[in-house]
């Protein structure tokens, strides 16, 4: 049936998705209705339901209003009601029924053997908001038979439908409507057109969006996108933080790729495309509440990290390891020139950047060779890729032993796993930096702190933001909990820069013992737990506290427990999860891929490693694609005049586009900072104030109140255990060999190491490590630094620090440098004709009192009345501050929101003028 009305308009694109969606089903199609955020503009889908194994879909390119959508459903329903599924029999139900009202988005369709299943997602709440955008989780999700008798009575049908429906959306599944979570902050932000009121167009990377495989039949109709929700497979949780100068939010997001995706023993290294198993792109978000929720005018503050399998062919079989033990690892391929992880660094290099600082976490040195095999061949393929690259671009690998470490720090408490880790995280932070979305603070540039010497700070091309190069690329064998701590400790060094680039902290050093420190570690220890979950089936067996040695005794025996349960589901539960993973993400099609069944197959090597899949990429040249390589076009020289050799190449330009297909625009979404204001404040209608309160007293209750960042919380009784004072420092050097036993078999694997405690057995690092951190830093080379001599700035006394202060309140002098800025002759000759030329006055009260000697310049306050000004207690040789009454002094400093150091553009012309002049 259809329905047309003689009033219609021309569809414009929509500036968001639609957030409520109802479906109706009639004998013969599927009517969906959606709705904008203002709820004035609706959309109308149609699936006819004749063909279930064919997918017919229509769309018209119309808004509808409320009034209009209502003729339209009692046109179908022929005038009768709407009749809801559950008060309707089967056979008996007529009209139009309504199988879900206010869903939040479609995910797709997938069809296995019979016809065609919808999926949408009918419960979702808010979890986290990044500036204007916020973050739903989904709960719940609905999967509705498109074809006219419902589901297909085939056992293999529904054996399908149970194994797709094995992966349980409700758990660690995100999206949002205005924000591509599947990017980071940095990369959203530089893909916006801030000189055009932010306009910015949607485009998901495929690599982390986990229903790509579920839209692509929608996508192949030309449907628009406006339908779709894009959601993401990992970790997100979000944290606020109360000082008495402001409030900030902390975000961590982990996203997890969806390529070579699967389980702990059944998906290890990589595969030909360099895409490696437990592939998570960890980012920590900073806000300053007191800024804009508009990035161009907020205050954010990005850090990524990324953690991953080693890029390798590489595998373990568990049944080689018999009930209990450690299963053999095997090298399946020994490449010569590395092509696998040449795939792998070719991606990371074209996403973040230089440099990429891989720190390898696995151990070295054991009595029988273990996972020293990685190391070796991981060694070998990163000495063989730096051959091609220049000095600056070369890969640093560092091998950090943490097993080792954390065994040696019983008798040397000196070289502590976080101690070691903080030193090396921090010389790779500064090298690669992070985002953030204003400049660094002046005082940084007249007065560099001790922590940002090697700072290389870049920024963006229109110079609006500074910008993260290059990342840090953390790995063990699993890359769960030794890799968890690691990541750990780098978050809270990238914490510590980041605050202090805010004005919070004085030196980027934040406490271990602080109140922030422990919950960054409490998010960490969630993400880690939730990490090892979807990749082995448990919890993290050493969480962080194992490794800073204050796990008590019910921590040994969740370790324990852990262990088991990775045990069981890697031995009974792992193939059915791998094969349920294939399905959902499109790896197996059934009757497509394989004749079989996906339960026939023995092994699902084939579908992750193809054998039409061929690498054509130059086994020298290995940082261009394999496009890039048929672009380059190499032209002829004269011998004579190139006696060196060398060929001009150069590249042709490649057409940029995600599709490319027809109606490609009219699919894409686009956004605008405006609307984003107008959907977060929903300035279209008349908002509640109790729910404004109410939201605000759910952040209070969810924040932590602290005076400092580095604060330490009040220590009590019942924690005491749990936290290392000089008292149990004491009794720990005294332990009973039961004790020193039963620690050294609970950590993983350390039974075989030796006993050497050499620093060179803990940290092993290249050339190329050295010679990056040992490059200057480019904050304090800046123009604005006098090129006179002065004498150094002595350090600060740890006694002469405010508790209070220290959480970013500073006095000029300590912002300005004026307490140990000396002036010198010229700068003071300057100064006084800058005075002389810059002195203006009444005229009056000039000749009233102007001094014909020095001595008579003090003014004398028995002087008769003059001119009443503005201020009436300032004239132009003295100035008094007015009364201010007690409470108007508490609303300021309740009121206050943190300093700014931007400067007028007037300002720093006539500071640019003054330097140039000295």
């Amino acid at each position: 049936m259809s329905v047309c009305f003689s009033k219609t308009r021309k569809n414009h694109r929509m500036p968001c998705r639609l957030r409520k969606i109802t479906v109706y089903e009639t004998k013969s199609r599927f009517y969906i209705i959606g709705c904008d955020s203002t709820g004035s503009r609706y959309n109308v889908l149609k699936i006819d339901r004749i063909d279930p194994k064919a997918l017919i879909t229509g769309e018209p390119e119309y808004d509808y209003t409320r009034e209009e959508i209502l003729e339209l459903l009692a046109t179908i329903s022929d005038g009768s009601s709407v009749v809801y599924r559950s008060s309707s029999k089967k056979g008996t139900k007529s009209g139009l029924v309504e199988r879900a009202t206010n869903a939040f988005g479609i995910l797709g369709v997938v069809r296995f053997v019979e016809g065609y299943y919808l999926i949408i997602i009918t419960r979702a709440h808010a979890v986290a908001t990044l500036g204007y955008h916020p973050v739903y989780k989904i709960v719940e999700v609905a999967m509705i038979p498109i074809a006219m008798d419902g589901v297909s009575t085939s056992s293999e049908e529904q054996k399908y439908v149970k194994l797709f429906q094995s992966v349980d959306l409700s758990t660690d599944f995100y999206f949002s409507y205005s924000y591509d979570l599947s990017r980071t902050f940095q990369e959203n932000a530089l893909r916006s057109d801030w000189s055009n009121n932010g306009q910015r167009r949607l485009e998901a990377d495929d690599k982390f969006i986990w229903n790509s495989f579920l839209l692509e039949p929608l996508r192949k109709n030309l449907i628009s996108e406006r339908w779709f929700v894009e959601i993401v497979h990992g970790y997100v949780r979000q944290e606020y933080i109360f000082l008495p100068i402001g409030r900030i939010s902390l975000t961590i997001i982990g996203r997890r790729s969806t390529k070579y995706a699967g389980t702990r023993f059944l998906k290890r290294g990589a595969n030909p495309l360099g895409h490696v198993a437990n592939y998570v792109e960890t980012e920590q978000i900073v806000w300053d509440m007191a800024s804009s929720g508009n990035v161009a005018n907020g205050r954010f503050s990005s850090f990524v990290q990324m953690r991953g399998s080693v890029p390798m062919r590489w595998s373990q079989d568990p049944s080689t390891r018999g009930v209990v033990g450690k299963p053999l690892i095997l090298i399946d391929n020994h490449e010569p020139h590395a092509q696998t992880a040449a795939s792998h660094f070719r991606d990371i290099r074209n996403k973040y950047g230089d440099p990429i600082v891989i720190m390898n976490l696995i151990k070295r040195n054991e009595k029988r060779r273990h996972e020293g095999v990685l190391h070796t061949q991981f060694l070998k393929n990163i000495e063989y890729l730096n051959q091609f690259l220049d000095d600056s671009e070369k890969l640093c690998y560092l091998s950090f032993d943490v097993a080792r470490c954390n065994k040696a720090a019983n008798a040397m408490p000196s070289i502590n796993v976080l101690n070691v880790m903080e030193d090396i995280s921090m010389k790779s932070i500064l090298k690669n930096g992070w985002f953030q979305s204003f400049p660094l603070s002046e005082s940084m540039k007249i007065r560099p702190r001790e922590g940002f010497d090697t700072l290389d700070a870049r920024h963006s091309q229109d110079g609006r933001f500074m910008i993260q190069h290059g990342i840090c690329r953390t790995n063990c064998v699993d890359c769960l909990d030794r890799t968890n701590v690691a990541q750990f400790v780098i978050a809270k060094v990238a914490l510590g820069c980041q605050l202090c680039a805010l004005g919070i902290l004085d030196e980027p050093s934040l406490s271990l013992q602080s109140e922030v420190c422990r919950l960054l570690e409490d998010m960490f220890d969630e993400h880690g737990d939730t990490m090892a979950l979807q990749y082995a089936g448990s919890q993290l067996v050493h969480s962080i506290k194992t490794y800073k040695k204050t796990a008590a005794f019910q921590e040994r025996r969740r370790d324990v427990f852990q262990t088991l349960s990775r045990y069981y589901s890697n031995t009974f539960n792992d193939w059915d999860k791998q094969m349920a993973i294939n399905l959902f993400l499109g790896m197996f099609r059934p009757k497509i891929t394989s004749i079989k069944n996906l339960w026939d197959l023995t092994s699902d090597y084939n579908l992750h490693f193809p054998y039409s899949l061929k690498i054509r990429t130059d086994y020298c040249a290995w940082t261009l694609t394999e496009k890039q390589l048929d672009d380059l076009v190499f032209l002829e020289y004269d011998e004579k005049e190139n006696q060196d050799g060398y060929v001009e190449i150069r590249s042709l330009e490649s057409v940029d586009g995600r599709r490319g297909s027809e109606g490609s625009e009219y699919r894409t979404l686009q956004f605008s900072s405006d609307e984003d204001f107008r959907d977060y404040h929903r300035t279209y209608e008349f908002t509640s104030l109790d729910d404004r309160i109410g939201r605000l007293f759910s952040i209070e209750n969810r924040a932590i109140q602290v005076d400092g960042i580095n604060e330490e919380p009040t220590t009590h009784a019942q924690f005491l255990k749990l936290w290392k004072t000089s008292e149990t420092k004491e009794k720990e050097t005294k332990k009973p060999a039961k004790k020193e036993k039963e620690e050294k078999e609970s950590d993983d694997e350390d039974d075989e190491e030796g006993n050497s405690t050499q620093w060179s057995d803990v940290v092993e690092a290249q050339q190329e490590w050295y010679d990056l951190v040992n490059r200057p830093g480019n904050v304090a080379s800046s123009k604005t630094i006098s090129p006179l001599k002065r004498e150094p700035t002595p350090p600060r006394s740890l006694k002469n620090r405010r508790s209070l202060l220290s959480t970013g309140l500073l006095f000029a002098k300590d912002i300005y440098n004026l307490d140990h800025l000396k002036t010198q002759p010229e700068e003071r000759k300057y100064y006084e004709k800058y005075a002389v030329t810059a002195f203006k006055c009444n005229i009056r009260d000039w000749e009233s009192v102007k001094p014909t000697l020095l001595s008579e310049f003090k003014l004398n306050p028995e002087l008769e009345a003059r001119r009443p000004t503005f201020f009436t207690a300032d004239d132009c040789y003295r100035s008094e501050p007015p009364e201010v009454s007690g409470n108007s002094e508490r609303f300021y400093n309740k009121s206050a929101q943190p300093l700014t150091t931007e400067c007028s553009n007037r300002d720093y012309e006539f500071f640019s003028k003054y330097m140039e002049a000295r």
